[in-house]
């Protein structure tokens, strides 16, 4: 072969060669796995609003509850699941703040089935016409007919652990719920018999319970 030819031939060769090496190395696997990211958080009208939303202020009414007869309510919830509240609210003879923790069962986006137990204080005055809490409104004035055969109990302070179940809706910035519930008395030996009570009537025997129940309206900015 001429020896022209065969530098020319040995010339294209090495072209080839390298042309070949370049686009293999600059190539990227076809099959190759997309670089692992973390997943996105969903947009904020997908989530519940017991997160987007998670400061709520009520007006709570109700008979016997852990805010009395009227009374508000602040609630911050950690989790859609999990809420701490505190409130204060008068049962006629004087102030009683409250504290609970409350649980939630999200049953839809804005609907849920709570769970709560705290602690309240207030002052109480046990008669025969309010010794059974809510139901007073239906026996209350049953009992109170006629002359009692019993004096009043006055607690001073009455220290109290309610626990309710309810439901809670959520509509945007709107908040209702609606709850029963059950209040042990802690300190039922602190009763003393009132003032004005005839001589001639026994005390009461102390209550250890009573039911409760209330509805609620606000809402969380």
């Amino acid at each position: 072969m001429h020896p022209q030819l065969l530098s020319n031939s040995l010339f294209l060769t090495l072209v080839s060669v390298t042309s070949a090496s370049s686009a293999f190395t600059l190539s990227p696997p076809v099959d190759s796995p997309n670089p692992i990211q973390a997943p996105a958080a969903p947009p904020a009208a997908l989530r519940s609003p017991f997160e987007t939303r998670p400061l709520s202020l009520e007006l709570r009414f109700g008979i016997a509850t852990p805010t009395g007869a009227l009374g508000v309510a602040l609630e911050y919830s950690f989790l859609k699941e999990l809420a701490l509240g505190c409130g204060l609210g008068s049962n006629v003879l004087g102030w009683e703040p409250a504290c609970w923790l409350r649980g939630r069962m999200v049953t839809q986006p804005n609907h849920a089935i709570t769970l709560s137990s705290g602690f309240s204080t207030s002052n109480y005055s046990q008669n025969e016409g309010t010794n059974a809490g809510a139901f007073d409104l239906l026996i209350g004035p049953l009992s109170m007919m006629g002359e009692s055969r019993t004096s009043e109990l006055d607690f001073e302070h009455a220290y109290w652990w309610n626990t309710d179940m309810g439901y809670e809706s959520r509509y945007e910035a709107f908040v209702f719920r609606a709850f029963v519930g059950i209040a042990a008395l802690l300190n039922p030996s602190s009763g003393v018999p009132s003032i004005y009570a005839s001589n001639d009537k026994p005390a009461q025997t102390p209550i250890h319970v009573l039911a409760y129940a209330g509805v609620g309206f606000g809402f969380a900015p």
